[in-house]
């Protein structure tokens, strides 16, 4: 196999995971042993076909007699993304697929791939009818369901809010033993300074610096929401579903006494090494939210549900997530919210507070979630709440505000 297949050979391990098994994209890209010099042209395969998924495979499916299996689905998605957006010569990329189709096993399968491909360079790559479901679908990348469910919620913004996309650049804050003045004498490249932190390019002194627990990577409607607790300052605070702890690790640098719990072993490490690397002490345990722990019983000023949910105001930066949701996903996650979010009250001292947050932008995952969680309930109020949609700069975000009742007969009105 030549140097150059062997690229859409990691191209296709990487979208494999992914697509077939419900891998992170990060990870299964990571998990690459791939040369520095390979790397940008498999990521750029990579996420070009994520990012082009509905695209390419409606040409597939116009182009292919037979839906073919999924291997060989694979190897078409990313011949068709090379041919049509990367800078490859046509008969290099059928060259190296139909190649690429004995290296995995599938030799019987090469003169189907070869034809397929050979069509796709003289004709070209077919469109979907405008208006069609196919049509909307690769415009904007993501099943039927979920750009009707959107639209539903934002019938005036609905294109907007789809069509936004994340910054390349990441967010980060500094740590509060860090200072701005040391951050941006130490960077030699460009940066932009925001509100809680600066947007710049994952570059090695980033790195350094991340490892070296100066700085960490923390989105602007995370912080924000952090805020808007206001002086927690000797507070005690239960983060729920709390990895990987970012909003832990801020709320204990701003002088908060911190638990933070969550349900899965592996998630509560990524908790452990996010504080340990931030220098600040979390007291970590695993818990699951649902179920009622007398020991935290009235026992927080502040508690902070931050749920499971569908991830929608993340898909820009996460297109990876089309393969892990299913229309039937929201109303089984909105029961899950609820739960989480009745269980979390119990833990509320009187006249404490208590948050509700999740990276979506559904109301019913949030909205009414919170509505239903009120008209249950007797004993708190609704202080504020703030949708953030997908924009530039931020990512779809939504919390909300809850205040408990100081009156002594709390406990017997639940």
């Amino acid at each position: 196999m030549n140097s150059k297949t062997e690229r859409f050979l990691l191209g296709f391990k990487a979208l494999s995971k992914i697509i077939r098994e419900g891998a992170y994209a990060n990870i299964a890209l990571n998990d690459l042993e791939i040369s520095e010099q390979d790397r940008p042209f498999v990521v750029s395969l990579v996420l070009g076909v994520l990012e082009r998924y509905y695209e390419l495979s409606f040409a597939l499916k116009a182009l292919s007699p037979k839906a073919p299996k999924p291997p060989a689905k694979i190897i078409f998605l990313q011949a068709f993304y090379a041919l049509k957006y990367m800078d490859i010569p046509a008969y290099a990329v059928v060259n190296e697929s139909v190649e690429l189709v004995g290296a995995i096993g599938k030799k019987e399968l090469k003169g189907y791939v070869n034809a397929v491909l050979h069509t796709a360079v003289n004709g070209g790559l077919p469109a979907p009818h405008e208006n069609s479901q196919d049509f909307y679908e690769a415009k904007f990348n993501l099943p039927l369901w979920i750009i009707n469910a959107v639209k539903n919620d934002y019938p005036l913004n609905y294109e907007e809010i789809l069509l936004a996309k994340a910054r390349h650049e990441n967010h980060v804050r500094l740590s509060k033993n860090y200072s701005p003045k040391d951050f941006e004498s130490a960077l030699s490249e460009a940066y932009e300074k925001t509100e809680f932190g600066y947007f710049v390019k994952n570059s090695n002194i980033i790195k350094r610096l991340f490892s070296e627990g100066k700085l960490t990577f923390q989105g602007l409607t995370s912080i924000m929401a952090v805020n808007a607790l206001g002086d927690i300052r000797g507070k005690k605070v239960l983060d729920l579903c709390s990895a990987p702890g970012g909003k832990s690790v801020l709320m204990a640098e701003k002088g908060a006494e911190v638990t933070s719990t969550d349900i899965s072993e592996i998630r509560l490490k990524l908790i452990e090494a996010y504080a340990r690397r931030m220098r600040v002490k979390l007291s970590i345990f695993g818990a699951d939210a649902t179920v009622f722990n007398k020991d935290y019983e009235d026992a927080y000023d502040i508690v902070l549900a931050d749920v499971p949910c569908s991830g929608l105001g993340v898909l820009s930066k996460r297109q990876d997530m089309i393969f892990n949701r299913k229309e039937g996903d929201i109303e089984s996650l909105s029961k899950l919210q609820s739960a989480i979010i009745s269980n979390a009250s119990r833990y509320v001292k009187r006249g404490g507070t208590l948050m509700y947050s999740t990276c979506t932008i559904l109301k019913k995952e949030n909205q009414e979630v919170i509505k239903t969680f009120l008209k249950d309930s007797k004993t708190f109020t609704l202080e504020s709440q703030n949708q953030v949609l997908p924009s530039g700069t931020t990512e779809g975000f939504y919390f909300a505000l809850l205040s408990a009742s100081n009156a002594e007969t709390r406990n017997e009105k639940r």
